[in-house]
């Protein structure tokens, strides 16, 4: 699998993002890690899965704009702007003007997902994986994407009446959304969970890309 970075610039500052796979073919992929940073090795086992399955993938270092990792209404709105900021760093790239684009958050990630759904941010879907949106968003919501909720009804770290709220939330405004709880599973996938929820997230891009 190819591998790279680029950098762009997001209200001032400097931001990394890898870039996975194919450049010139395909939808693309923003993938968005969790609090522990890009480093994770998760991240890569699904720029991998999507990779092999025609997607570009691109793993977003999303820290960079805000120069912290503190979950403040501050740096969720500084995260949400660098990511609809990558997207049009898409837009002006030669063979990447006119290609989908999904985002895929994982936890905090998820969040920053949701928080840049909310601000009608021009992707073709969106899957958070065991996230939340922020209240501030909540309040200010312009829209949604296409919205995946993949959440465990045991989660401990964020609590999955967060991910009721956010399905109850698109219920209400008439959003497209499709959601999945895991009995049993806490905060993360692995082993048959993560299967579940890699084939779901794939099957809910393909019908949108459409």
């Amino acid at each position: 699998m190819s591998q790279q970075s680029a950098t762009y610039v997001s209200d001032g500052r400097k931001v990394t993002y890898e870039i996975f796979g194919p450049s010139e073919t395909g939808p693309m992929l923003i993938l968005l890690h969790g609090a522990s940073g890009p480093g994770v090795l998760l991240y890569r086992q699904q720029a991998e899965y999507f990779v092999a399955r025609g997607y570009t993938v691109l793993l977003l270092h999303y820290f960079d704009a805000s120069g912290s990792n503190t979950p403040s209404d501050k740096n969720y709105e500084m995260w949400q702007r660098a990511v609809a900021n990558l997207i049009e760093e898409t837009r002006a790239k030669p063979g990447w003007s006119e290609r989908k684009i999904c985002l895929l958050g994982f936890s905090l990630g998820a969040s920053v997902a949701l928080a840049a759904g909310s601000q009608n941010v021009p992707a073709a879907a969106v899957a958070e994986w065991y996230g939340s949106l922020p209240d501030v968003f909540f309040e200010r919501r312009k829209g949604m994407p296409p919205l995946l909720i993949l959440h465990g009804q045991q989660d401990r770290v964020i609590p999955i009446v967060n991910a009721e709220q956010v399905a109850r939330l698109c219920e209400m405004e008439h959003y497209a959304c499709e959601s999945h709880f895991y009995p049993g599973e806490g905060h993360g996938f692995a082993g048959s969970t993560l299967t579940d929820a890699s084939q779901r997230t794939l099957d809910f891009f393909t019908r949108n890309l459409k």
